[in-house]
């Protein structure tokens, strides 16, 4: 006991050592700014994507120049289009070097990364920029191993518990016809005291993975519980949602486990196990693929098959030792019955572990050259070198000692030596096992071999009198976009083409269409870019192909553009979270009164904290909407309202702007800071409708640029933004 309780520490203390300079989950992509770009002149917003889902509130960009001074404006926002991009607007920068540090917090799994890369604006010297590093790290605190590891342990003790005892132990005494053994035997007294401490540890694996999740976000290993940062974990994230059900599946539990035994409990409780062992599946690498519905139930077989296999080998071990108490032969003949039975449940729950990890495989490691040349793939050998050595343990229980076994139960002996060869067994599979928990915790907190960033690309295919056209918008949302027509007849590319448009047609009523033609790239392929998806909402995109001594060919596309749902799903997370809460209260008050004897603890204690916890979940229920930056512009861009922007930049804006808007106005040239150049701002999908009108209304910061609000009504400093729109730059 003493070997695997030091072999535990060793393997804890290693993995923690050796993944401290690794990357994490929710990567850095992409920039625009790209790191160490040098640009002419000073972008409008700082934009990072990363290869998942983000947690808005939690992450953050910063802008600092060489002196230190922040240069953002603070305005950190996910996008509500694509959660996987974080952008910052900027003030008007001067020539020199700036530096990025960003904050990402998976809102899949609830890991950090964070990093750094400069970038240059003007006239800047190479080794300048080069003295500033591009930076990505992630550090797994210790604390997050061990209440994964104990997360695990105590839910495979509590799933392997019932199905031992209905497949393994309970039809053991069956088919044995024992008679005249003590009842402890049948159910070890034991197993009620692994029961209650497995539920004890899912409350304390919880409570240390909550605090050191918020202790991530302060820089520390653990925050306290009523630390700012674990409230808004705990109430604002994906991952505290799963921690309240949690909580509550935990606090059933052990309701269900301390009541008068009985069937439908017990399988009730099974079933509360198996609904813990889905919430991991939830929160792991499974839950961030594109399609995530089969690889999170895949998942969850996985662990589900291993919380079988590993929890049984601690319930058949303490059975062995209570089958002490009877006779030689009758105790030779349970454990043969019992190693036989017990061989073909854990046969079954390895086929259910290499399928479903194969699967896992694939999809997180692709290839072989990444199991070489990730830690990831490390980790991976690591584990099958331990999954190895617990099947070669359980092929010598199975070809060797069972036979044995089976033999002197046929011929009513008794080989009391080979069953206690057959304990010294199963007790090194737990160490083995034991140590597999720690590599498949580590497992979970990796970044996977193989990340593909997720997109949010528009397509669409379709055929028009003998041609098959499929059009790609990429990246798909409101602002630039990258639109490519590939057309082809009969299987080949058609080049013979002579002019191919796209005809763009918003719902919004009141809009005229807009034509773009596409540029061939001669192999049936037509391409172009620009901020043609103006607005969001539905769109249809007409392909319009045009051939020599033909009829022109037309295509249709329906298209939904940003679709805005990030700050609406983060809403839904608090109220659901409260929903929790207040369902959490209700539990452990009845808790408390069913199994709390003291007056002091069933209505003290029980009453004064359920009530706690019901009150902060009616609060969180009927706190309101938060209102953001984010309200629609109230009046469409048609050509009245256009006219009338027009009419006001010219009068108010043109003098520092300029009739383009490059910031190049005669009052513009005098200035330090420069004006804004408008033609990059209005760039769709750069800012909201919302931060230009609210520019306009009260100033930008840090530059000459006035406040409107009391000279431009209302309505007309949404059609001066309309106009700005008309400012950003066509191909």
């Amino acid at each position: 006991m003493k070997k695997c309780c030091f072999s535990l520490i060793f393997v804890l203390l290693f993995c923690a050592w050796a993944v401290s300079p690794a990357y994490a989950h929710a990567l850095f992509v992409r920039s625009s700014p790209a790191p160490n770009a040098i640009l002419p002149q000073s972008p409008a917003q700082v934009e990072i994507y990363f290869s998942e889902t983000l947690q808005p509130g939690l992450s953050s960009i910063s802008v600092y120049d060489s002196n230190g001074l922040v240069m953002d404006m603070g305005d950190v926002r996910v996008d509500e289009t694509d959660p996987a991009r974080l952008t910052v607007s900027l003030r008007s920068l001067a020539d020199g070097v700036y530096t990025v540090s960003w904050k990402a917090l998976s809102a899949t799994d609830g890991h950090l990364t964070t990093g750094s890369f400069p970038f240059a604006v003007g006239n800047v010297s190479s080794a300048a920029l080069a003295s500033v590093q591009q930076t990505s790290s992630f550090s797994l605190p210790l604390s997050t191993l061990v209440s994964k590891w104990l997360l695990l342990a105590a839910l495979a003790l509590l799933v392997g518990q019932t199905a031992f005892s209905v497949l393994v132990w309970n039809p053991a005494f069956i088919k044995s016809d024992a008679n005249g053994y003590p009842p402890e035997v049948h159910r070890p007294p034991v197993w009620d005291k692994l029961a209650a401490f497995s539920w004890m540890a899912v409350l304390l694996a919880l409570a240390l993975g909550l605090l050191s999740e918020a202790g991530q976000i302060t820089g520390s290993e653990l925050a306290w519980p009523w630390a700012p940062q674990t409230g808004l974990v705990l109430t604002s994230t994906r991952l505290g949602a799963i921690w309240l059900v949690r909580l509550a599946l935990a606090m059933l539990g052990i309701l269900l486990s301390r009541s008068r035994f009985a069937n439908w409990k017990r399988a009730a409780g099974f079933a509360t196990a198996l609904a813990l062992l889905l919430t991991i599946s939830l929160t792991s690498h499974a839950a961030s693929e594109a399609h995530p519905a089969l690889p999170v139930i895949a998942d969850w077989l996985h662990i589900t098959g291993m919380s079988i296999w590993f929890g049984s080998l601690a319930y058949l071990l303490t059975g062995l030792r209570e089958l002490q108490r009877v006779t030689g032969t009758l105790r030779t003949r349970l454990t043969s019955i019992a190693a036989g039975r017990f061989s073909l449940m854990a046969l079954l729950s390895v086929g259910v572990i290499g399928v479903t990890g194969l699967y896992a495989a694939f999809l997180r490691v692709g290839t072989l050259d990444a199991l070489d040349t990730t830690l990831y793939g490390h980790v991976l050998f690591l584990k099958q070198g331990f999954v190895a050595a617990l099947l070669v343990l359980a092929a010598a229980n199975l070809l060797l000692i069972s036979p044995r076994l089976k033999r002197e139960r046929l011929g009513n002996g008794s080989n009391v030596p080979l069953v206690q060869r057959f304990e010294s067994m199963v007790r090194g599979e737990i160490i083995l096992a034991a140590l597999l928990l720690v590599v498949v915790s580590l497992l979970t907190y990796l970044p996977p071999a193989r990340v593909t960033p997720p997109t949010t690309d528009l397509s669409g295919s379709t055929s028009s009198d003998d041609l098959a056209m499929e059009l790609t918008v990429s990246p798909g949302q409101v602002g630039q976009n990258t639109f490519t027509l590939q057309v082809s007849s009969n299987g080949q590319p058609v080049q013979s083409v002579k002019q191919a448009l796209l005809r763009f047609t918003p719902s919004q009523k009141d809009i005229p269409p807009s034509d773009v033609q596409l540029i061939s790239q001669g192999d049936g392929t037509y391409v172009t870019k620009g901020s043609y998806f103006s607005l969001p909402g539905s769109w249809q995109v007409q392909a319009i192909v045009r051939r020599e001594n033909k009829f022109d060919a037309y295509a249709n596309f329906n298209f939904a553009v940003n679709n805005p749902g990030a700050n609406n799903l983060d809403y839904a997370t608090t109220k659901f979270a409260a929903a929790m809460i207040l369902l959490d209260g209700l539990i452990f008050i009845l808790l408390m009164y069913l199994l709390a004897k003291q007056p002091i603890l069933r209505y003290g204690t029980g009453g004064l904290l359920g009530a706690v916890l019901i009150g902060a979940g009616l609060v969180l229920l009927l706190r309101p909407a938060p209102v953001g930056n984010t309200q629609a512009n109230p009046v469409l861009p048609d050509a009245r309202s256009i006219a009338a922007g027009q009419a006001l930049y010219s009068t108010d804006c043109v003098a520092c702007h300029g009739v383009f808007g490059k910031g190049d106005g005669p009052v513009g040239l005098t200035l330090n800071p420069r004006p804004a150049d408008l033609s990059y701002h209005a760039i769709p999908g750069i800012h909201t409708d919302a931060q230009l009108f609210e520019w306009i209304t009260n100033g930008f910061p840090g530059s000459r640029m006035p406040a409107w609000k009391t000279v431009i009504s209302d309505t007309d400093r949404w059609n001066l933004v309309n106009y700005i729109r008309t400012l950003a730059p066509h191909p």
